[in-house]
């Protein structure tokens, strides 16, 4: 899983290849600082007590105007906030520009209780960290904390997109986007997948395609990267075990997963 830059861990080294075993979530040794914005101090409490007592790894400060949420965030020490719709001074909506001022900026979740539709997690920016957790109750929020705090404040496609160069690999190349959109599954995931269904079948579904498509665009990427590749695409092999072995879409997305996980 992947934290935001500036969480503290102690990282576990994990394997990659067959019988890799995926670290979950409570094996993480990790202290995530989470800032709570809201006008409401009761609603506050209940949600530092409720977060707090489901997951010791969180810990909760509450903040009712914008001017004080701001000097904290300057410190740049909030690894996620959370705003719940209003504060004293501002609206949530208004208060997210400010945000993209900051050297360092925390993953954003942004309550929205006026919609009534499935809870979910919408990506708001491409360039910011920010979600959207609609109809949110307080377990919806626990589980997008364990979510969308695991993705960097640079977009996987970015991050991604720099190893793809240094592997050589064309920015003309289509097929990456389709290794980039198998790792999002997977990272998105607290427990192993199954390659073709559970990874590449969504990925096929997302580019209106079919999972026989997407399994030959990455195969065709792998033999590019084993023609043209870059000495660090060998480096990357012989650090993960893949130089004596043949090179597999689900070798691949393991070893690719491990390395972001490090970053």
């Amino acid at each position: 899983m992947l934290f935001p830059a500036g969480i503290r861990r102690r990282s576990r080294q994990k394997t990659c290849g067959k019988g890799a075993r995926r670290v979950s979530y409570e094996e993480q040794d990790v202290i995530w600082r989470v800032a709570l914005a809201s006008y409401d101090p009761r609603e506050m409490r209940v949600w530092t007590r409720y977060l707090e007592e489901r997951n010791p790894a969180i810990r909760c400060t509450g903040y009712r105007s914008s001017r004080t949420l701001l000097e904290r965030l300057e410190q740049g020490d909030v690894d996620v906030l959370v705003l719940g719709g209003r504060l004293e001074d501002m609206d949530s909506i208004q208060f997210l520009p400010k945000i993209r001022g900051l050297a360092r900026k925390p993953l954003v979740l942004l309550r929205d209780d006026g919609r009534n539709e499935k809870s979910a997690v919408e990506s708001l920016s491409q360039e910011d960290a920010c979600y959207l957790i609609r109809q949110a109750t307080l377990e919806d929020m626990l589980q997008e904390l364990r979510v969308p705090a695991h993705r960097p404040a640079e977009s996987l496609e970015k991050r991604c997109e720099r190893i793809y160069r240094s592997w050589g690999l064309s920015t003309c190349d289509t097929n990456k986007r389709y290794l980039t959109g198998a790792l999002r599954m997977m990272m998105g995931s607290d427990h192993r997948l199954a390659i073709r269904k559970e990874i590449l079948g969504p990925v096929a579904e997302e580019y209106n395609l079919t999972v026989a498509a997407v399994d030959s665009a990455l195969r065709r990427l792998l033999e590019t990267l084993d023609e043209t590749g870059t000495q660090t695409w060998r480096d990357f092999r012989k650090e993960y075990g893949l130089e004596r072995r043949k090179v597999t879409i689900g070798r691949l997305l393991y070893a690719l997963e491990s390395k972001l996980s490090q970053q």
